[in-house]
């Protein structure tokens, strides 16, 4: 399964997001990156998936002040708890925030996607929380191979930034939306007249 976008439109140019991307892209010089390339891909499908959208949503500023938040929380929980925190770890959470946030704006997302098949490929749409589901397995088997391998110290560290990107997503999903850029002319039925 490969996600390709989400199918719900955008107005803007996702100028915070292309950011976001390009310094994840710039970040993989860094070796600790390169080691995790496999979790980090998947941050960056999810940025690429839910930040265009949300940041649509929320507006430029509201959303670079949002994923600054999540990082943020996510960056500051582990050593809230005693642990240590890391920029892996910020981001695991920071992208957390932005699947939480996405859910809640948009439950019941869909999400084009390419499904490989005996012969080719076949695109269809997926539920968004299934594409999002994969992306929280994959950081439970990061955070199973550091509990059982090598540093379990570290597995609650990414658990508690994971958690706090959440909730501050959560939060932002219910305040942060600007309530003129939520309807779309174009996509939404026009409402039923009485």
């Amino acid at each position: 399964m490969i996600p390709v976008r989400d199918v719900i439109p955008s107005r803007t140019t996702p100028v915070v997001t292309l950011a976001l991307l390009a310094a994840m892209g710039a970040a993989c010089a860094w070796p600790a990156v390169r080691e995790w390339w496999l979790p980090w891909a998947a941050h960056a499908v999810v940025v690429w998936l839910a930040g265009g959208t949300l940041e649509d949503r929320f507006g430029h500023a509201r959303f670079a002040a949002f994923a600054a938040a999540c990082a943020a929380a996510a960056y500051a929980a582990p050593l809230a708890a005693g642990r240590d925190a890391g920029l892996l770890w910020a981001a695991c959470g920071a992208v957390a925030g932005l699947i939480a946030a996405y859910l809640v704006v948009f439950p019941r997302a869909r999400i084009l996607t390419l499904i490989p098949v005996v012969i080719g490929v076949e695109v269809t749409d997926v539920p968004a929380w299934a594409v999002f589901a994969l992306w929280a397995m994959l950081q439970g088997a990061g955070a199973w191979s550091l509990l059982t391998w090598t540093a379990p110290a570290d597995a609650v560290g990414l658990a508690t930034s994971v958690a706090a990107g959440a909730v501050v997503g959560t939060l932002g999903g219910l305040v942060l939306p600007r309530p003129d850029r939520m309807r779309v002319e174009w996509w939404d039925p026009p409402p039923r007249r009485r």
